[in-house]
């Protein structure tokens, strides 16, 4: 497996290609938006890292290029993800907030990965999330994160608290979408799918 990993902080780039080449394969490093870029155009990963903080060209456009080649990219982010992140045009396949250990970042890739090449849908209503497309059918793209909360409230299992981000953007773009599916809490039951206006 090759993943490019980019961050300002050459100290953290270098702790990253430690941690990951023993157990994932070959780590490619970056400092800036400039080299991603530029590595990107002319070489192929099965994911790319990013940090939010990149100098010189930003992790939006970094993230375009990416989902143009079909590379799957996770965004690296100092605060708490939030609906306005997940509302973005050029939405990456999912965010992992500082800080976070070595397992929940292999976790962030493998769910990654594992999403991409799932072939698996979720229906729900008149709501279908391709897991695989990361998107919504005839409809805005979504992280893993999002799905992941999607298909816990199908199943009625719990999400993180970090999730209620992710039920407020899925809200979001099912109505984006013309979708009447919608996700509401249940005084007693938690989170359901509902149908608009029930």
């Amino acid at each position: 497996m090759r993943i490019l990993f980019a961050s300002p902080e050459r100290d953290l780039l270098e702790c990253f290609k430690s941690l990951f080449d023993p157990d994932l394969g070959e780590t490619v490093t970056a400092f800036d938006g400039t080299q991603v870029l530029y590595i990107i155009a002319n070489e192929q990963f099965d994911a790319v890292i990013i940090d939010s903080a990149l100098p010189r060209i930003g992790y939006r456009e970094i993230t375009e290029k990416a989902n143009a080649k079909n590379t799957p990219i996770i965004v690296l982010t100092y605060g708490p993800v939030n609906p306005h992140m997940l509302s973005e045009e050029n939405l990456p396949n999912d965010y992992l907030s500082f800080p976070f250990n070595s397992e929940m970042i292999f976790g962030a890739v493998k769910n990654v990965l594992a999403k991409k090449s799932s072939g698996e849908v979720i229906r729900v209503g008149d709501a279908e999330i391709d897991v695989s497309g990361f998107c919504i059918k005839n409809g805005p793209r979504v992280t893993a994160t999002e799905t992941d909360v999607f298909r816990a409230v199908v199943e009625g299992k719990a999400f993180p608290v970090d999730g209620r981000a992710c039920v407020s953007s899925l809200n979001a773009k099912f109505a984006q979408a013309g979708l009447k599916t919608r996700i509401k809490y249940m005084t007693g039951k938690g989170f359901e799918t509902v149908t608009e206006n029930e």
